[in-house]
């Protein structure tokens, strides 16, 4: 089970796993005395892959945050010899970048990009980009270009949760 972190601040994540341990368990009829299970990916990584393989048809378009712009591997990172990530080589990935001058996400390219792509899914999110993101604006781009919106919170989630 579960509650043997090695950092804290995991209280509900600790209960969530529990209880999908216990939901896990009896759904295949096994004795948790004899039996347990993990739940936990090893990374964000499989997360993701799998959030995109249950929303997107293989080879299906998707749109993140180029990985040099503060984005993340599996967000479609290929470079222009080579489909680095998974994602790249089992989905067609356009990255959207920030604006050279300001630094910040370029929303108005990233809609006209989402417009000619017509990408299945949009992630909003970052690994290393250190400005709030516009969800709202997020949210419009996506019901402009009938996308599904991804929020990949998964390396603000702490902030978010804190306040």
């Amino acid at each position: 089970m579960s509650l043997l972190r090695y950092y804290g601040g995991n209280q509900f994540i600790d209960e969530i796993e529990i209880v999908a341990q216990q939901r896990s368990l009896k759904a295949f009829n096994l004795d948790p005395e004899q039996w347990g299970c993990n739940v936990q990916p090893y990374s964000g990584s499989p997360a993701n892959f799998a959030v995109y393989t249950g929303l997107v048809e293989p080879h299906g378009r998707i749109m993140g945050l180029d990985l040099f712009d503060g984005g993340h591997l599996t967000h479609g990172f290929y470079t222009p010899k080579k489909k680095i990530s998974a994602t790249s080589i089992f989905f067609e990935s356009l990255p959207y970048k920030v604006n050279t001058e300001t630094g910040l996400i370029d929303y108005d390219k990233l809609a006209e990009s989402a417009r000619l792509f017509k990408p299945r899914l949009i992630i909003a999110g970052t690994t290393c980009y250190s400005r709030c993101l516009d969800y709202a604006r997020f949210r419009q781009i996506c019901d402009e270009t009938d996308s599904i919106m991804f929020a990949d919170m998964s390396h603000i989630s702490g902030l978010i949760a804190g306040g």
